[in-house]
């Protein structure tokens, strides 16, 4: 069984204004506005390195630019051919 949609904000209004727009009970139920997603939602993920983790990684820095990428391409891309290698 799916688990009960959540309307309460999870952190406190900043103002008057902001608790109106908050509060369920003033929503338009019955008209809903639909939005549209300008181009591919990303995240952005970020990673922590000892220093010395970070000097191990001189050579994904070489690999990355002499294929023309950036370290964050590169990176993206040895993560998925890791999972796309590993058996399911």
């Amino acid at each position: 069984m799916p688990e009960p949609i959540r309307y309460e904000s999870i952190q406190e209004p900043l103002d008057d204004e902001e608790r109106e727009l908050m509060n369920p009970d003033n929503w338009d139920w019955d008209n809903p506005i639909e939005g549209v997603t300008i181009g591919d939602p990303k995240l952005l993920l970020t990673l922590e390195f000892t220093s010395n983790e970070l000097r191990a990684l001189d050579a994904l820095v070489a690999a990355a630019h002499a294929r023309g990428l950036s370290t964050e391409e590169f990176i993206k891309h040895v993560a998925f051919d890791a999972v796309h290698a590993t058996p399911a």
